[in-house]
Protein backbone atom coordinates (compact mmCIF):
# COMPACT_ATOMS: atom_id res chain seq x y z
CA UNK A 1 0.00 0.00 0.00
CA UNK A 2 1.13 3.65 -0.58
CA UNK A 3 3.18 4.58 2.52
CA UNK A 4 1.82 7.38 4.91
CA UNK A 5 6.05 9.01 4.33
CA UNK A 6 5.29 9.20 0.64
CA UNK A 7 1.95 10.93 0.97
CA UNK A 8 3.37 13.62 3.55
CA UNK A 9 6.59 13.92 1.09
CA UNK A 10 4.55 15.10 -1.43
CA UNK A 11 2.52 17.42 0.07
CA UNK A 12 5.72 19.17 1.51
CA UNK A 13 6.76 19.06 -2.30
CA UNK A 14 3.69 20.89 -3.63
CA UNK A 15 3.82 23.35 -0.85
CA UNK A 16 7.49 24.10 -1.06
CA UNK A 17 7.44 24.19 -4.94
CA UNK A 18 4.43 26.72 -5.07
CA UNK A 19 4.99 29.61 -2.01
CA UNK A 20 8.43 29.74 -2.15
CA UNK A 21 8.99 31.49 -5.72
CA UNK A 22 8.33 34.87 -8.03
CA UNK A 23 6.23 33.63 -11.41
CA UNK A 24 8.05 33.82 -14.68
CA UNK A 25 5.22 35.08 -16.73
CA UNK A 26 4.62 33.83 -20.90
CA UNK A 27 3.84 37.13 -21.46
CA UNK A 28 6.91 38.34 -20.90
CA UNK A 29 8.72 36.06 -23.17
CA UNK A 30 6.94 36.56 -26.24
CA UNK A 31 3.65 35.37 -26.20
CA UNK A 32 0.69 36.49 -28.00
CA UNK A 33 -2.62 37.10 -26.21
CA UNK A 34 -5.88 36.32 -27.39
CA UNK A 35 -4.70 35.40 -31.04
CA UNK A 36 -5.49 32.49 -32.58
CA UNK A 37 -3.41 31.13 -36.19
CA UNK A 38 -0.38 28.69 -36.32
CA UNK A 39 1.85 32.09 -35.85
CA UNK A 40 0.66 33.10 -32.17
CA UNK A 41 0.26 29.31 -31.19
CA UNK A 42 3.91 28.65 -32.24
CA UNK A 43 4.52 32.02 -30.60
CA UNK A 44 3.16 30.79 -27.20
CA UNK A 45 4.51 27.65 -26.95
CA UNK A 46 8.31 29.09 -27.58
CA UNK A 47 7.51 31.16 -24.67
CA UNK A 48 6.51 28.58 -22.41
CA UNK A 49 9.64 26.85 -23.25
CA UNK A 50 12.00 30.14 -23.07
CA UNK A 51 10.11 31.17 -19.82
CA UNK A 52 10.97 27.60 -18.42
CA UNK A 53 14.65 27.94 -19.56
CA UNK A 54 14.65 31.36 -17.24
CA UNK A 55 13.55 29.97 -14.38
CA UNK A 56 17.26 28.10 -14.26
CA UNK A 57 18.65 31.69 -14.16
CA UNK A 58 17.41 32.16 -10.42
CA UNK A 59 16.91 29.83 -6.62
CA UNK A 60 13.67 31.94 -6.47
CA UNK A 61 12.33 32.40 -9.88
CA UNK A 62 11.24 29.04 -10.36
CA UNK A 63 7.55 29.22 -11.71
CA UNK A 64 6.10 29.79 -15.15
CA UNK A 65 2.87 31.66 -15.22
CA UNK A 66 -0.03 31.66 -17.99
CA UNK A 67 -1.27 35.07 -16.66
CA UNK A 68 -4.76 34.51 -15.01
CA UNK A 69 -7.92 36.24 -17.67
CA UNK A 70 -5.56 35.63 -20.32
CA UNK A 71 -6.35 32.90 -23.67
CA UNK A 72 -3.57 31.29 -25.65
CA UNK A 73 -3.70 29.71 -28.14
CA UNK A 74 -0.85 27.08 -28.02
CA UNK A 75 0.96 24.48 -30.47
CA UNK A 76 3.68 22.35 -28.76
CA UNK A 77 6.17 22.83 -26.05
CA UNK A 78 9.46 20.74 -24.97
CA UNK A 79 10.85 21.06 -21.41
CA UNK A 80 13.72 18.51 -19.88
CA UNK A 81 16.34 18.43 -17.55
CA UNK A 82 14.90 20.94 -15.10
CA UNK A 83 14.57 20.43 -11.25
CA UNK A 84 12.25 22.02 -8.89
CA UNK A 85 9.83 24.23 -11.58
CA UNK A 86 6.23 24.99 -11.17
CA UNK A 87 4.28 25.20 -14.45
CA UNK A 88 1.21 27.30 -13.41
CA UNK A 89 -1.90 27.81 -15.06
CA UNK A 90 -4.43 30.21 -14.43
CA UNK A 91 -5.36 31.48 -17.86
CA UNK A 92 -6.91 29.19 -20.84
CA UNK A 93 -5.31 27.55 -23.44
CA UNK A 94 -6.29 26.20 -26.72
CA UNK A 95 -4.73 23.99 -28.69
CA UNK A 96 -3.77 24.88 -32.07
CA UNK A 97 -6.68 22.75 -34.45
CA UNK A 98 -5.99 23.12 -38.17
CA UNK A 99 -4.44 19.45 -38.79
CA UNK A 100 -1.85 20.65 -41.58
CA UNK A 101 -0.14 22.12 -39.71
CA UNK A 102 0.94 19.44 -37.48
CA UNK A 103 3.61 16.93 -39.06
CA UNK A 104 2.92 13.40 -39.41
CA UNK A 105 3.85 11.70 -36.48
CA UNK A 106 2.92 9.16 -33.42
CA UNK A 107 5.21 11.09 -30.98
CA UNK A 108 3.15 14.75 -31.05
CA UNK A 109 2.21 16.46 -27.40
CA UNK A 110 1.09 19.67 -26.39
CA UNK A 111 3.01 19.49 -23.52
CA UNK A 112 6.03 17.46 -23.48
CA UNK A 113 8.08 16.67 -19.94
CA UNK A 114 11.37 14.62 -19.87
CA UNK A 115 13.78 13.85 -17.05
CA UNK A 116 12.25 16.10 -14.97
CA UNK A 117 12.55 16.09 -10.62
CA UNK A 118 10.76 18.48 -8.66
CA UNK A 119 7.52 19.10 -10.91
CA UNK A 120 4.34 20.56 -10.04
CA UNK A 121 1.81 21.61 -12.46
CA UNK A 122 -0.78 23.45 -10.97
CA UNK A 123 -3.44 26.26 -11.80
CA UNK A 124 -7.08 27.42 -11.95
CA UNK A 125 -7.10 26.93 -15.77
CA UNK A 126 -8.31 25.41 -18.66
CA UNK A 127 -6.32 23.64 -21.43
CA UNK A 128 -9.07 22.81 -24.53
CA UNK A 129 -7.53 20.22 -26.78
CA UNK A 130 -10.16 20.87 -29.39
CA UNK A 131 -10.34 17.11 -30.55
CA UNK A 132 -12.81 17.04 -32.46
CA UNK A 133 -11.42 17.34 -36.06
CA UNK A 134 -8.92 15.09 -34.85
CA UNK A 135 -11.67 12.52 -34.02
CA UNK A 136 -13.48 12.71 -37.39
CA UNK A 137 -9.99 12.73 -39.09
CA UNK A 138 -8.95 9.10 -37.40
CA UNK A 139 -12.74 7.85 -37.91
CA UNK A 140 -12.69 8.70 -41.32
CA UNK A 141 -9.23 7.15 -41.57
CA UNK A 142 -7.03 10.34 -43.00
CA UNK A 143 -5.00 10.39 -40.59
CA UNK A 144 -3.16 7.04 -38.89
CA UNK A 145 -4.88 6.58 -34.78
CA UNK A 146 -1.64 7.83 -33.28
CA UNK A 147 -0.73 10.53 -35.21
CA UNK A 148 -2.22 13.02 -32.77
CA UNK A 149 -1.13 14.87 -29.78
CA UNK A 150 -1.14 13.23 -26.77
CA UNK A 151 -1.96 16.63 -24.32
CA UNK A 152 0.42 15.85 -21.51
CA UNK A 153 3.39 13.31 -22.43
CA UNK A 154 5.61 12.48 -19.69
CA UNK A 155 8.97 10.44 -19.53
CA UNK A 156 10.94 9.61 -16.28
CA UNK A 157 9.67 12.18 -14.03
CA UNK A 158 10.47 11.99 -10.01
CA UNK A 159 8.17 13.99 -7.31
CA UNK A 160 5.47 15.09 -9.43
CA UNK A 161 2.51 16.69 -8.61
CA UNK A 162 -0.30 17.52 -11.09
CA UNK A 163 -3.66 19.30 -9.42
CA UNK A 164 -6.32 22.08 -9.76
CA UNK A 165 -7.00 22.66 -13.14
CA UNK A 166 -8.96 21.31 -16.07
CA UNK A 167 -8.25 19.48 -19.34
CA UNK A 168 -10.96 19.24 -22.23
CA UNK A 169 -11.70 17.76 -25.74
CA UNK A 170 -8.07 16.28 -25.70
CA UNK A 171 -6.88 15.41 -29.48
CA UNK A 172 -5.51 12.09 -28.22
CA UNK A 173 -4.73 10.79 -24.28
CA UNK A 174 -4.68 13.75 -21.72
CA UNK A 175 -2.13 12.37 -19.64
CA UNK A 176 0.65 9.42 -20.87
CA UNK A 177 3.30 9.05 -18.61
CA UNK A 178 5.48 6.45 -18.41
CA UNK A 179 8.47 5.89 -16.12
CA UNK A 180 6.90 7.81 -13.27
CA UNK A 181 8.36 7.65 -9.64
CA UNK A 182 6.38 9.48 -7.04
CA UNK A 183 3.58 11.34 -8.65
CA UNK A 184 0.57 13.02 -7.33
CA UNK A 185 -2.55 13.93 -9.47
CA UNK A 186 -5.29 15.66 -7.29
CA UNK A 187 -8.14 17.81 -7.55
CA UNK A 188 -8.25 17.36 -11.41
CA UNK A 189 -11.16 17.64 -14.04
CA UNK A 190 -11.70 16.19 -17.11
CA UNK A 191 -13.88 16.42 -19.57
CA UNK A 192 -14.51 14.85 -22.93
CA UNK A 193 -17.63 15.63 -25.72
CA UNK A 194 -18.73 11.85 -25.34
CA UNK A 195 -21.85 13.00 -27.68
CA UNK A 196 -19.88 14.31 -30.48
CA UNK A 197 -17.84 11.45 -30.29
CA UNK A 198 -20.67 9.40 -30.60
CA UNK A 199 -22.29 10.80 -33.15
CA UNK A 200 -19.04 10.40 -35.33
CA UNK A 201 -19.09 6.85 -34.78
CA UNK A 202 -22.70 6.56 -35.87
CA UNK A 203 -21.90 8.76 -39.30
CA UNK A 204 -19.24 6.19 -40.32
CA UNK A 205 -20.42 3.19 -39.64
CA UNK A 206 -18.60 2.34 -36.53
CA UNK A 207 -20.99 1.91 -33.79
CA UNK A 208 -23.13 -1.01 -32.87
CA UNK A 209 -27.07 0.32 -32.96
CA UNK A 210 -28.29 -3.39 -32.10
CA UNK A 211 -25.82 -3.43 -28.62
CA UNK A 212 -25.70 0.10 -28.25
CA UNK A 213 -22.05 -0.20 -27.80
CA UNK A 214 -19.17 1.66 -29.98
CA UNK A 215 -17.09 -0.31 -32.14
CA UNK A 216 -14.08 1.86 -32.23
CA UNK A 217 -11.91 3.67 -29.54
CA UNK A 218 -10.83 7.36 -29.94
CA UNK A 219 -8.18 7.09 -27.15
CA UNK A 220 -8.87 10.19 -25.23
CA UNK A 221 -8.01 8.40 -21.99
CA UNK A 222 -8.16 10.40 -19.01
CA UNK A 223 -4.91 9.61 -16.79
CA UNK A 224 -2.54 6.82 -17.95
CA UNK A 225 0.64 6.22 -15.79
CA UNK A 226 2.93 4.05 -16.10
CA UNK A 227 6.25 3.98 -13.18
CA UNK A 228 5.97 3.81 -9.09
CA UNK A 229 4.63 5.13 -6.04
CA UNK A 230 1.41 6.64 -7.61
CA UNK A 231 -1.24 8.33 -6.09
CA UNK A 232 -4.62 9.87 -7.95
CA UNK A 233 -7.22 11.17 -5.75
CA UNK A 234 -10.33 14.18 -5.58
CA UNK A 235 -11.12 13.96 -9.04
CA UNK A 236 -13.70 13.65 -11.92
CA UNK A 237 -13.61 12.87 -15.10
CA UNK A 238 -16.04 12.02 -18.28
CA UNK A 239 -14.99 10.54 -21.28
CA UNK A 240 -15.64 7.39 -23.35
CA UNK A 241 -12.32 6.05 -22.94
CA UNK A 242 -10.74 4.96 -19.66
CA UNK A 243 -10.75 6.98 -16.98
CA UNK A 244 -7.55 5.92 -15.41
CA UNK A 245 -5.31 3.08 -17.33
CA UNK A 246 -2.65 1.94 -14.95
CA UNK A 247 -0.20 0.96 -17.60
CA UNK A 248 2.66 -2.33 -17.62
CA UNK A 249 6.59 -0.58 -17.15
CA UNK A 250 9.21 -3.04 -17.56
CA UNK A 251 13.03 -4.10 -18.00
CA UNK A 252 13.33 -1.02 -20.39
CA UNK A 253 12.68 1.55 -18.17
CA UNK A 254 13.86 2.62 -14.50
CA UNK A 255 11.05 1.50 -12.88
CA UNK A 256 10.33 -2.26 -14.35
CA UNK A 257 7.40 -2.58 -12.66
CA UNK A 258 4.35 -0.44 -12.23
CA UNK A 259 3.53 -0.64 -8.51
CA UNK A 260 2.71 0.94 -5.59
CA UNK A 261 -0.46 2.67 -6.95
CA UNK A 262 -3.66 4.07 -5.53
CA UNK A 263 -6.81 5.60 -7.16
CA UNK A 264 -9.13 7.06 -5.08
CA UNK A 265 -12.37 9.26 -4.13
CA UNK A 266 -12.72 9.59 -8.03
CA UNK A 267 -16.08 10.53 -9.96
CA UNK A 268 -16.59 8.95 -13.13
CA UNK A 269 -19.33 9.73 -15.85
CA UNK A 270 -19.13 7.18 -18.90
CA UNK A 271 -15.35 6.69 -19.37
CA UNK A 272 -14.63 3.21 -19.74
CA UNK A 273 -13.24 1.95 -16.52
CA UNK A 274 -10.85 2.20 -13.84
CA UNK A 275 -8.35 -0.36 -15.17
CA UNK A 276 -5.09 -2.30 -15.62
CA UNK A 277 -3.51 -2.56 -18.89
CA UNK A 278 -3.50 -3.67 -21.62
CA UNK A 279 -0.59 -5.44 -20.44
CA UNK A 280 0.93 -7.82 -23.14
CA UNK A 281 3.82 -10.52 -22.91
CA UNK A 282 6.51 -10.22 -24.59
CA UNK A 283 10.63 -10.36 -23.81
CA UNK A 284 11.25 -6.86 -21.35
CA UNK A 285 8.31 -8.85 -19.30
CA UNK A 286 5.51 -5.97 -18.71
CA UNK A 287 4.26 -6.10 -14.99
CA UNK A 288 2.09 -4.03 -12.67
CA UNK A 289 1.33 -4.94 -8.90
CA UNK A 290 -0.40 -3.76 -6.31
CA UNK A 291 -2.68 -1.40 -7.21
CA UNK A 292 -5.98 -0.34 -5.37
CA UNK A 293 -8.68 1.29 -6.60
CA UNK A 294 -11.16 2.36 -3.64
CA UNK A 295 -14.34 5.10 -3.31
CA UNK A 296 -15.02 5.16 -7.15
CA UNK A 297 -18.29 6.06 -8.38
CA UNK A 298 -19.54 5.52 -11.68
CA UNK A 299 -22.60 6.63 -13.75
CA UNK A 300 -23.39 5.13 -17.26
CA UNK A 301 -20.04 3.84 -17.63
CA UNK A 302 -19.63 1.43 -20.63
CA UNK A 303 -16.99 -0.69 -18.59
CA UNK A 304 -16.27 0.17 -15.25
CA UNK A 305 -13.74 -2.21 -13.39
CA UNK A 306 -11.47 -3.41 -16.16
CA UNK A 307 -8.20 -5.49 -16.01
CA UNK A 308 -7.24 -6.65 -19.78
CA UNK A 309 -4.67 -8.24 -21.46
CA UNK A 310 -3.38 -8.40 -24.78
CA UNK A 311 -2.87 -11.47 -27.02
CA UNK A 312 0.42 -12.83 -28.35
CA UNK A 313 3.92 -13.61 -27.57
CA UNK A 314 6.59 -16.52 -27.63
CA UNK A 315 6.30 -18.86 -24.78
CA UNK A 316 10.08 -19.51 -23.14
CA UNK A 317 10.86 -15.88 -23.91
CA UNK A 318 7.87 -13.15 -23.69
CA UNK A 319 6.19 -13.14 -20.65
CA UNK A 320 3.77 -10.45 -18.33
CA UNK A 321 2.18 -10.04 -15.49
CA UNK A 322 -0.78 -8.85 -13.61
CA UNK A 323 -0.83 -9.22 -9.27
CA UNK A 324 -2.14 -8.02 -6.37
CA UNK A 325 -5.14 -6.00 -7.85
CA UNK A 326 -8.13 -4.45 -5.07
CA UNK A 327 -10.85 -2.71 -6.08
CA UNK A 328 -12.60 -1.08 -3.14
CA UNK A 329 -16.19 0.27 -2.18
CA UNK A 330 -17.30 0.60 -5.91
CA UNK A 331 -20.66 2.19 -6.86
CA UNK A 332 -21.36 1.45 -10.56
CA UNK A 333 -25.05 3.06 -12.09
CA UNK A 334 -26.31 2.32 -15.24
CA UNK A 335 -23.58 0.17 -16.94
CA UNK A 336 -23.93 0.73 -20.54
CA UNK A 337 -21.92 -2.90 -21.19
CA UNK A 338 -19.95 -5.08 -18.28
CA UNK A 339 -20.00 -3.67 -15.33
CA UNK A 340 -17.03 -5.92 -14.40
CA UNK A 341 -14.60 -7.28 -17.01
CA UNK A 342 -11.43 -9.29 -16.40
CA UNK A 343 -10.05 -10.94 -19.48
CA UNK A 344 -8.45 -9.79 -22.70
CA UNK A 345 -8.64 -6.78 -24.16
CA UNK A 346 -11.91 -6.94 -26.55
CA UNK A 347 -11.33 -3.75 -28.30
CA UNK A 348 -9.42 -3.77 -31.58
CA UNK A 349 -6.51 -1.37 -31.48
CA UNK A 350 -7.47 2.08 -33.70
CA UNK A 351 -4.93 0.63 -36.32
CA UNK A 352 -6.94 -2.46 -36.80
CA UNK A 353 -4.89 -4.97 -34.74
CA UNK A 354 -5.78 -7.07 -32.34
CA UNK A 355 -8.66 -9.92 -32.17
CA UNK A 356 -11.69 -7.42 -31.93
CA UNK A 357 -14.27 -9.00 -29.93
CA UNK A 358 -16.68 -6.19 -28.41
CA UNK A 359 -19.67 -8.15 -28.87
CA UNK A 360 -18.29 -11.37 -26.65
CA UNK A 361 -20.26 -13.57 -26.56
CA UNK A 362 -23.14 -12.31 -28.59
CA UNK A 363 -21.03 -12.04 -31.20
CA UNK A 364 -18.99 -15.27 -31.13
CA UNK A 365 -17.25 -18.13 -29.27
CA UNK A 366 -13.82 -17.83 -27.27
CA UNK A 367 -11.53 -18.38 -30.92
CA UNK A 368 -12.93 -14.68 -31.27
CA UNK A 369 -11.91 -13.41 -27.90
CA UNK A 370 -8.97 -15.46 -26.87
CA UNK A 371 -7.01 -15.19 -23.53
CA UNK A 372 -3.56 -15.18 -23.23
CA UNK A 373 -1.29 -18.19 -21.47
CA UNK A 374 1.93 -15.97 -21.12
CA UNK A 375 -0.05 -12.97 -18.97
CA UNK A 376 -0.77 -14.64 -15.24
CA UNK A 377 -3.68 -12.67 -13.50
CA UNK A 378 -3.62 -13.46 -9.93
CA UNK A 379 -4.68 -12.01 -6.38
CA UNK A 380 -7.18 -9.45 -7.60
CA UNK A 381 -9.89 -8.05 -4.85
CA UNK A 382 -13.84 -7.04 -5.56
CA UNK A 383 -14.99 -5.70 -1.98
CA UNK A 384 -18.06 -4.01 -1.58
CA UNK A 385 -19.18 -3.37 -4.87
CA UNK A 386 -22.30 -2.49 -5.42
CA UNK A 387 -23.83 -2.24 -9.37
CA UNK A 388 -27.37 -1.50 -10.66
CA UNK A 389 -28.21 -2.28 -14.64
CA UNK A 390 -26.36 -3.71 -16.99
CA UNK A 391 -25.92 -7.15 -18.94
CA UNK A 392 -23.97 -9.18 -16.99
CA UNK A 393 -22.93 -9.34 -13.78
CA UNK A 394 -19.77 -9.52 -15.01
CA UNK A 395 -16.88 -11.76 -17.01
CA UNK A 396 -13.74 -12.98 -15.85
CA UNK A 397 -11.93 -15.09 -18.20
CA UNK A 398 -8.80 -16.61 -18.08
CA UNK A 399 -6.56 -18.94 -19.77
CA UNK A 400 -7.08 -23.03 -19.26
CA UNK A 401 -3.16 -23.51 -18.60
CA UNK A 402 -2.71 -20.36 -16.85
CA UNK A 403 -5.39 -19.91 -14.40
CA UNK A 404 -6.50 -16.81 -12.59
CA UNK A 405 -5.57 -17.52 -9.11
CA UNK A 406 -6.17 -15.98 -5.70
CA UNK A 407 -9.03 -13.70 -6.50
CA UNK A 408 -11.34 -13.22 -3.49
CA UNK A 409 -14.88 -11.37 -4.36
CA UNK A 410 -16.77 -9.74 -1.02
CA UNK A 411 -19.73 -8.16 -0.87
CA UNK A 412 -20.41 -7.63 -4.87
CA UNK A 413 -23.73 -7.30 -5.41
CA UNK A 414 -25.85 -6.71 -8.32
CA UNK A 415 -29.21 -5.73 -9.62
CA UNK A 416 -30.73 -5.47 -12.71
CA UNK A 417 -33.51 -4.46 -14.54
CA UNK A 418 -32.77 -5.62 -18.44
CA UNK A 419 -29.94 -8.43 -17.80
CA UNK A 420 -29.14 -10.44 -20.98
CA UNK A 421 -27.41 -12.96 -19.42
CA UNK A 422 -28.63 -14.72 -16.21
CA UNK A 423 -25.04 -14.59 -14.33
CA UNK A 424 -21.40 -14.24 -14.57
CA UNK A 425 -19.24 -15.54 -17.35
CA UNK A 426 -16.31 -16.71 -15.60
CA UNK A 427 -13.84 -19.31 -17.28
CA UNK A 428 -10.66 -21.02 -15.09
CA UNK A 429 -10.66 -18.86 -12.14
CA UNK A 430 -9.73 -20.16 -8.66
CA UNK A 431 -10.46 -18.49 -5.27
CA UNK A 432 -13.53 -17.58 -2.76
CA UNK A 433 -16.77 -15.55 -2.75
CA UNK A 434 -18.80 -14.44 0.19
CA UNK A 435 -22.27 -12.28 -0.19
CA UNK A 436 -21.83 -11.70 -3.79
CA UNK A 437 -25.21 -12.04 -5.93
CA UNK A 438 -25.62 -13.46 -7.86
CA UNK A 439 -23.35 -16.50 -6.83
CA UNK A 440 -20.95 -19.08 -8.56
CA UNK A 441 -18.51 -17.17 -10.73
CA UNK A 442 -15.83 -18.48 -8.17
CA UNK A 443 -17.48 -21.51 -6.52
Amino acid sequence: KMSQAFLLFMLALAVACIGSSTAISIDDHGAIAGESGIEAASANSLAIEKAFAATQSSEDDRVVEIPAGGTYYVYSSTVANLTDVTFKIDGDLYVHDVLEDWPLSSSLYVFGFTDMTGLTITGNGKINGQGHDWWVAVAKTDIAHNYRPNMFEMLRVTDCVIENFTTMDSPHFNFHMKDMLNLEIRYMTITTDWRKQEAILKEFGLFDHDLNIPMFPFNTDGFDPAGENIWIHDCEIENYDDAVAVKPSSSKYNTPCTKNVLVENIKVKYGVGMSIGSVSANSHHDCVDNVTFRNIEFEKPFKAIYIKTNPGGDEGVDSGSISNIVYENITIESPVWYAIYIGPQQMKEPDGAGTGCMAYPFGGGDENCPTNPLVPIVNVTLKDVSISGGVTPGVVRCNETAPCTGFDFDNVQYTSWASRLEGWICENVEGNEHKVQPKNCLA
